[in-house]
């Protein structure tokens, strides 16, 4: 049977949350006042979620003791569309409360204790909750775990144990780990949405990924630890479970994942930034970011771990084409260190603004060198992109030849090519 057709002018039902409707004389119960707290909070969480999840300032955590963290005052949106503020709180992770889920007038189901969290890597989240206050007048006496005058909105943080990948370095885990906690596959492989909750895996996609299958949509990620069967911090990554606030991958706005993809390296670059000021040594580094913006003091630690023959000499840039080649390095990939070559700018008359880029032995971020005012393709470059054109006019579209983007990237290339100025 075919749908009513509407007229002009005539309301029709939509799916969704209905609401109460007042007057004078209603008798009022705690089921019509829940409904309209449900759709006031609803109606923010499906605000907040237009604007994605993550971390929008703060919540950065540092470590007070063996087992105490300290969680610095932010702000930010869970994937479920649920607001997180926080003028910061102390924890200790030694052991856990008797934990209730909060809100609601009827909601009075007791929780139960969570115990010591086990040994191993997990992620650190916050989720909200209520912390009844008081207690209410009432027309029938004690009504018992129910009664409460009001609700104080509160944070309950929690170790959400994390999988980890296949082949992990168990002695130096944490660049391993803040690859395998990126967008797996380093293709944007297809994820289906059902794994993943916000920028996190609950599933594993390959072998190379990682997990937290006990990961809810009410909790936000904010740090990466591991923790001994004395619930004793061994590390603490402040930066590989951050996400800044932006949409996750697969949103409709991001269909390409251009955004998002960016702001998964942005958040690699600043853990890989963060543990090299601090490493002692490159051991367990196997993979860099594609791009990176490090203070003067990053670099030096950059400098002092990592072959100073794979980076470059600094190259100035002005503004415009700097803001562009970041831009593009942040569509990169992670880079093999392996097998990698580095490329450093600075900016026009700042020379601490630094761009560090890198590719896997020569590539797109090989192809232009600056010159005077024009830029140029490398003698190299420009070699290798004259093959790939004539290895296309032999292999037109057969099986085995150079594909339609390559051939004009190549084509691109050459003309730049150091006899051939650009304008």
């Amino acid at each position: 049977m075919a749908a009513a057709v509407a007229r002009l002018n005539q309301p029709v039902a939509q799916a969704g949350d209905a609401r109460s409707y007042f007057f004078n004389g209603r008798l009022l119960t705690a089921e019509d006042l829940t409904r309209e707290q449900a759709l006031r909070e609803g109606g923010d969480r499906r605000l907040a979620r237009l604007i994605g999840c993550g971390v929008a300032q703060g919540l950065l955590v540092e470590k007070l003791a063996a087992t105490q963290l300290r969680v610095a005052a932010g702000l930010g949106v869970t994937p479920g569309g649920d607001v997180i503020e926080t003028a910061g709180l102390d924890l200790d992770l030694s052991s856990a409360a008797t934990a209730g889920s909060g809100g609601g007038f009827a909601n009075c189901a007791a929780g139960l204790a969570d115990g010591r969290p086990d040994a191993g890597i997990h992620l650190l989240t916050l989720s909200p909750a209520w912390i009844a206050q008081g207690r209410a007048a009432t027309l029938l006496g004690e009504v018992g775990a129910c009664n409460r005058r009001t609700e104080q909105p509160a944070l309950r943080a929690r170790l959400v144990p994390l999988l980890e990948p296949a082949g992990l370095d168990t002695a130096h885990p944490r660049n391993g780990l803040a690859v395998a906690l990126l967008s797996p596959g380093h293709g944007l492989a297809a994820v289906p949405p059902e794994t993943r909750v916000g920028w996190w895996l609950r599933q594993r996609s390959d072998a190379s990924s990682a997990c937290a299958p006990g990961l809810r949509a009410d909790e936000l990620p904010i740090a990466l630890l591991q923790i001994n069967a004395r619930a004793e911090i061994t590390w603490l990554d402040t930066q590989a479970a951050r996400r800044a606030l932006s949409p996750p991958p697969g949103s409709a706005a991001d269909q390409l994942w251009p955004a998002s993809w960016a702001t998964e390296m942005q958040a690699f670059a600043a853990q890989f930034l963060a543990e090299i000021a601090v490493a002692p040594s490159a051991a367990g580094i196997r993979w860099l970011p594609p791009a990176a913006l490090p203070t003067p003091a990053q670099l030096t630690a950059w400098l002092r771990l990592l072959p100073t023959s794979i980076l470059g000499r600094p190259v100035p840039l002005p503004r415009p084409e700097f803001a562009h080649r970041m831009a593009l390095a942040w569509q990169g990939e992670p880079v093999a260190l392996a097998s990698a070559r580095l490329y450093r700018f600075t900016l026009d008359g700042h020379p601490e603004r630094v761009l560090v880029t890198g590719d896997q032995g020569g590539g797109v971020a090989e192809v232009i060198v600056r010159e005077g005012n024009g830029e140029t393709t490398s003698p190299k470059v420009a070699s290798a992109a004259g093959k790939l054109l004539r290895e296309g006019k032999r292999k037109p579209g057969s099986e085995g030849g150079p594909s339609a983007d390559e051939l004009s990237v190549a084509a691109s290339a050459l003309t730049q090519a150091a006899n051939r100025k650009r304008r």
